[in-house]
């Protein structure tokens, strides 16, 4: 025959240490997974403003040197679509311009710096990548 007192099962205190124990670990991989779905959406973002300033190159280089088109002269220029999307339409949170530098860094080339500036709940953002065009029929 089993005693009265032979119970068995767990203390109070074992359970609010457990319990603890529980909270302390719960808390870390909340704060885990917040700062990972940050990092995602970064990352996310810098691709797309990495897409859409590569998008603008390739659109300068097919560009026909001898039309000389208004994009392609020298200054500063904004996308006419501003701010875009991902796919590079309008009503996006991306803001694409370009500054043509035109003979450098030799005579019939222009540096193209293509930049891509966006906002997130860290601040602002932005990205910037150069490229030499040929303005000519025959770079030298």
């Amino acid at each position: 025959m089993k005693r009265l007192n032979d119970r068995a099962g767990f203390s109070m205190v074992e359970v609010m240490a457990s319990m603890a124990i529980f909270a302390v670990v719960a808390g870390g991989l909340a704060a885990t997974t917040v700062s990972t779905t940050r990092s995602n959406s970064t990352s996310r973002q810098t691709t797309v403003a990495s897409s859409l300033i590569q998008d603008k190159i390739e659109e300068l280089r097919a560009m026909d040197p001898a039309s000389n088109p208004v994009d392609f002269s020298p200054g500063t220029h904004v996308d006419a679509a501003n701010p875009l999307t991902a796919m590079g339409e309008p009503g996006g949170i991306y803001v694409r311009s370009w500054m043509v530098t035109a003979n450098v860094p030799a005579f019939g080339l222009s540096e193209v710096v293509v930049t891509v500036a966006w906002n997130t709940l860290d601040g602002p953002r932005s990205l910037r990548a150069a490229s030499l065009l040929c303005r000519t029929a025959r770079c030298t």
